[in-house]
């Protein structure tokens, strides 16, 4: 034994037992992988978890951007009660909390929603632009008056606001409720 030679035997069960050290570190090392192959096959892919995050976040995002968009132009829906488009944000931002299976996927779907809704938002509000015929100086003189005028709106009055109180909110029930 003390000569560097391992006396390792096979088991009935085919597993291997030893008297030295390599042989050892082999039966501990098939040991380890087993018990990582076991740890990894119950949880679900790394893949799976990105999808449903980025799911769960542009779908709200989109959700949020929309109800900010209407809340900030009730003359163009006057059939709905100026309220209820700031309620379905409110609600939206709810929603990342609820659909998320834990606090990390739930701060990783709403970072994608605050994203998703703001380019949605803007994308939105500087769309006539590229749709009706302006001059491109008029254009641009255009675009940086309607950002202006819509990050204010955005940070102050509608998405951000919606987004993070209803976010905040479910996060406060949820942690009261669980604990």
């Amino acid at each position: 034994m003390g000569n560097g030679t391992s006396n390792a035997t096979s088991g009935p069960d085919g597993s291997d037992s030893d008297d030295g050290d390599v042989a050892g570190t082999t039966r501990t090392t098939r040991t380890t992988q087993t018990a990582q192959t076991t740890r990894h096959s119950t949880r679900v892919p790394m893949s799976a978890d990105i999808v449903r995050f980025v799911g769960i976040g542009v779908a709200t995002g989109v959700l949020v951007a929309l109800a900010a968009y209407v809340t900030n132009r009730a003359q163009m829906v006057s059939a709905v009660p100026s309220w209820l488009p700031f309620a379905v944000g409110f609600l939206g931002g709810a929603y990342v909390q609820v659909l998320s299976r834990d606090l990390g996927e739930s701060v990783r779907a709403f970072l994608v929603a605050l994203v998703v809704g703001t380019a949605c938002y803007l994308v939105a509000a500087l769309a006539p632009l590229w749709i009706l015929p302006y001059e491109p100086t008029v254009r641009d003189l255009l675009i940086r008056s309607i950002l202006r005028e819509e990050i204010a709106n955005l940070v102050f009055a509608s998405l951000i606001p919606q987004l993070f109180v209803g976010y905040l909110a479910a996060v406060v029930v949820d942690g009261t409720f669980r604990s």
